[in-house]
């Protein structure tokens, strides 16, 4: 059975992504959202890391993640995120990222 995950974190976009699509500009950091489907009913860091790289972003700082249940999606602070949910069923993955830029993170 399929299940979407939801992973939080932030992350610098590479510009060096599968697709175009409507990215952050290069260099910049961003949080992000990830919500990827899964065969495993448990938390995946190291497969939502190389799903982010499919998107273009690097040096990625999760939170672990979380099994969304379908019928919190019906509350209304949470029916933006319905259409990313549907996404990550039909194409494996669906990732909204935040304008705002964060901080790089001291390595």
């Amino acid at each position: 059975m399929t299940t979407v995950y939801v992973y939080l974190g932030d992350a610098t976009y590479t510009g060096e992504c599968e697709f175009e699509w409507h990215s952050p500009e290069i260099g910049a950091r961003h949080k992000l959202m990830l919500f990827l489907a899964q065969a495993a009913a448990e938390p995946q860091q190291t497969l939502a890391t190389q799903e982010l790289g499919r998107f273009g972003f690097a040096q990625a700082v999760l939170a672990p993640g979380k099994a969304i249940l379908v019928e919190s999606l019906n509350a209304s602070t949470m029916q933006a995120f319905q259409k990313h949910y549907e996404e990550a069923l039909d194409a494996g993955s669906s990732i909204v990222w935040y304008p705002d830029r964060v901080q790089q993170h001291a390595t």
